[in-house]
C-alpha cells in the first residue's frame, strides 16, 4: 500500500474507535522527536542566554577604559602644567641674574614686566593644576568606582556561564538517553509506517503527529471537514490532515468516575 497516496493505513477492526498500536506508538516518537528538537535547540542557542550579562560586562569594561583614559590625559595635563612651571621659573631665574646688568631706566621697567608676567604665568598655571587636582581626584574615585562594577559584572556573567554550562549538560545527558532510548520506540512500528513518518517530520520541520480539536487540525490550525473529524473518533484508518499532510489523531476524553462524579 503507498501511504503517501493513500493517506491512510488500516487499523485492528478490535481496536474500533481506540488508537491503534502504531498510531499510540506513532505519537510517542512525536513526543520523543519534539523533545530531542528542543533540546538540540537549546543547546546550540545556549551561548545567547547569556547575551545580557555579557553585553552589561562589556560597557562595563569599556567605561573603565574610558575612566583610565580620562585619567591619564588629567594626569598628561598636570605633568605638562608642572613642567612649564619648572621652564618658567627657570626664566625668571635668568632674567633676575641679568637685572644688574641693565642701566637704562626704560629697559630696566620693561624688564621688571616681563618678570611680572612670567611670575603671573606661574600663578596661572598653578591655579590650573589645584583644578586639574581636582579632576584628577575624580577621575581616580570614577577608575575606582568602574573597577567595583566591573567585577561584579564579571562574578554575574561568569555565575550565568557557570549555571547554563550546567543546564547544557543535563540537556545533553537527557538527549542522550532519548537517543538511546529511541531505536526501541522505532522497532514498534513497520519500516513503511516509520519512513512515511520520516517524511513528513523533515517536511514539517519536526512536527509530523498532530491532535486534533474542535475540527481543528493543531498542527496547521486549519479546518478539519465534519465528516473527517467524525472519522477520526469513529474510524480503523489513520488519516492525515487534507491542508498540511500531517498525521492526525484525537484524543478521546477520560471516562468520568462511577457515578458521573467528577474528581476535583
Amino acid at each position: 500500500m503507498d501511504l503517501h497516496l493513500s493517506c491512510r493505513m488500516k487499523r485492528h477492526a478490535s481496536e474500533s474507535r481506540q488508537l491503534n498500536d502504531e498510531l499510540k506508538t506513532l505519537i510517542e516518537l512525536q513526543q520523543f522527536d519534539s523533545r530531542i528538537l528542543a533540546l538540540k535547540i537549546r543547546i546550540d542557542t545556549a551561548p545567547s542566554q547569556f547575551s545580557a550579562d555579557e553585553a552589561s560586562f562589556k560597557e562595563a569594561n569599556a567605561a573603565l577604559e574610558k575612566a583610565k583614559q580620562n585619567q591619564l590625559s588629567v594626569e598628561k595635563k598636570k605633568k605638562e602644567k608642572e613642567t612649564e612651571i619648572e621652564d618658567i621659573k627657570e626664566k625668571i631665574k635668568k632674567l633676575k641674574t641679568r637685572s644688574a646688568d641693565i642701566k637704562n631706566n626704560k629697559e630696566y621697567q620693561a624688564h621688571l614686566k616681563e618678570i611680572e608676567k612670567n611670575e603671573k604665568d606661574i600663578k596661572a598655571a598653578e591655579d590650573l593644576i589645584l583644578s586639574l587636582m581636582e579632576k584628577l581626584d575624580e577621575s581616580q574615585k570614577a577608575v575606582l568606582s568602574e573597577n567595583t562594577r566591573i567585577n561584579a559584572e564579571k562574578l554575574k556573567l561568569d555565575a550565568a556561564k557557570a549555571e547554563l554550562e550546567k543546564e547544557i549538560e543535563q540537556y545533553r545527558v537527557e538527549l542522550e538517553g532519548l537517543k538511546k532510548e529511541r531505536p526501541g520506540i522505532v522497532s514498534k512500528i513497520s519500516k513503511d509506517t516509520y519512513n512515511f513518518y520520516m517524511s513528513i517530520l523533515r517536511d514539517k520541520r519536526g512536527l509530523a503527529v498532530v491532535k486534533a480539536s474542535n475540527e481543528i487540525c493543531c498542527g496547521c490550525n486549519l479546518h478539519i471537514p465534519p465528516q473527517m473529524f467524525v472519522e477520526l473518533k469513529t474510524s480503523d484508518e489513520i488519516l492525515q490532515c487534507q491542508e498540511c499532510r500531517r498525521i492526525l489523531y484525537y484524543e478521546h476524553p477520560s471516562p468520568e468516575p462511577a457515578g458521573g462524579a467528577k474528581q476535583q
